[in-house]
């Protein structure tokens, strides 16, 4: 009887990551989900599921997009986007306040698990969205999200990568005067047709005046 709330999917290293948005944990908290998928050939297997550390105010208002980038020392780190501006349910129509939770994962020694926060990015103000509903990154830091409720696409560069592709996670931040919105086409009477936008990828390279 329970929506399984997942909103976030992405690929690295030959792992399925899954993101489920937020849930309900011993009754007292709401943290995303975050499992991992190994594909054989006919079926796949369930490796960690880890919960966030980053808490979210409710069910309906968590991570809506998710992406990996690595770290100078290679390892695996999330980009998790908030569906709400400021990460939140209650100011969630504060337009133009979108957020990126980067996290890492820590593992204990009885095997349990969690991704741990380790900064907030702002996105910029010209995202000026009432929703944030996915996202992707290129191999060279172009990003582009999207919105449901704007029915736009955002287009935007993040700094901090290396010659090498990886990326300063202290660094990382957006490039604030180098972004462009689209609208997602209208019918003929200029009414939003692409109403539930929720995924958003790059099938390859973006144009460099996309930006």
């Amino acid at each position: 009887a329970e929506d399984s709330g997942y909103e976030a999917l992405f690929f690295d290293a030959g792992i399925f990551y899954v993101v489920r948005e937020s849930v309900l944990h011993d009754d007292k908290s709401y943290h995303a989900i975050i499992g991992e998928l190994v594909l054989g050939d006919e079926d796949y297997e369930i490796g960690q599921i880890c919960s966030s550390e980053f808490e979210f105010e409710g069910d309906s208002k968590g991570f809506e997009g998710a992406t990996a980038i690595h770290d100078l020392a290679g390892e695996l780190v999330i980009l998790g986007l908030c569906e709400g501006n400021y990460c939140s349910e209650s100011h969630k129509d504060d337009t133009g306040n979108g957020r990126l939770v980067v996290m890492r994962k820590e593992t204990e020694e009885d095997a349990t698990c969690e991704w741990k926060t380790v900064r907030q990015i702002h996105i910029p103000k010209s995202a000026d969205f009432r929703d944030y509903s996915a996202m992707t990154i290129s191999a060279t830091g172009r990003v582009a999200i999207s919105s449901q409720e704007e029915s736009q696409l955002w287009v935007g560069q993040l700094l901090g990568q290396n010659p090498a592709g990886l990326w300063d996670v202290d660094a990382l931040e957006f490039e604030q005067d180098k972004s462009k919105v689209y609208d997602f086409p209208k019918n003929d009477n200029c009414e939003t047709i692409f109403c539930n936008i929720e995924g958003v990828h790059w099938m390859n390279p973006p144009h460099n005046d996309m930006i």
